[in-house]
């Protein structure tokens, strides 16, 4: 797989980047969060979205390592996003160049208890901004399931406009209405 073109003479280690916005902390994945990921990343998260939850720990821990290694490999950034004020566990984020490193993939997740705090929307637009002045980047895609409208207001918040429709089958056999945004750095 091939890493990202960093814009930045010396390209940054993603296993120690850390990158801040005004309320959160979004830190390199690692197995400290394991227990809260697996809590956290349950069937009622993962509705409109892909994955399913692990069905135990392990699952979890290979999902952290699989992550890590493609840090390493330089091509994607997982990071747990935590609160600044507390340093409490709020969910995931990630910029996955494993597709095409040039339009990379924004994804994000967030536990139920931290719903509705706009950090989805924090979260992504520190992302962006990052990767806008660290990446060489054509544009990111943001895919969404129609129906999850929180989700569809982070790319909207961004100028973003829907530019592919498709049904997608998630891995528990659900068929979601998926929906792709392009964001296009500023």
């Amino acid at each position: 797989m091939t890493a990202f073109n960093f814009l930045v003479s010396q390209p940054p280690d993603l296993l120690s980047l850390v990158i801040e916005s005004e309320r959160l902390r979004l830190v390199p994945i690692s197995e400290k969060f394991a227990r809260d990921i697996f809590h956290e990343f349950n069937n009622e998260i993962t509705r409109y979205m892909i994955p399913q939850p692990a069905q135990n720990i392990e699952e979890t821990r290979q999902f952290i390592n699989q992550s890590r290694a493609s840090m390493k490999a330089g091509y994607n950034f997982q990071s747990a996003i935590l609160s600044k004020e507390t340093n409490e566990y709020l969910g995931n984020c990630g910029l996955h160049g494993h597709k095409n490193i040039k339009t990379p993939e924004l994804g994000i997740w967030l536990k139920k208890s931290a719903h509705g705090n706009g950090y989805g929307k924090e979260a992504i637009g520190a992302v962006v901004n990052w990767a806008q002045k660290n990446i060489e980047i054509e544009y990111f895609i943001y895919p969404v399931d129609r129906r999850n409208i929180p989700s569809c207001k982070i790319p909207e918040s961004l100028g973003s406009k829907i530019f592919s429709e498709l049904p997608e089958t998630s891995v528990s056999g659900d068929v979601l209405d998926w929906v792709i945004y392009k964001i296009f750095p500023v």
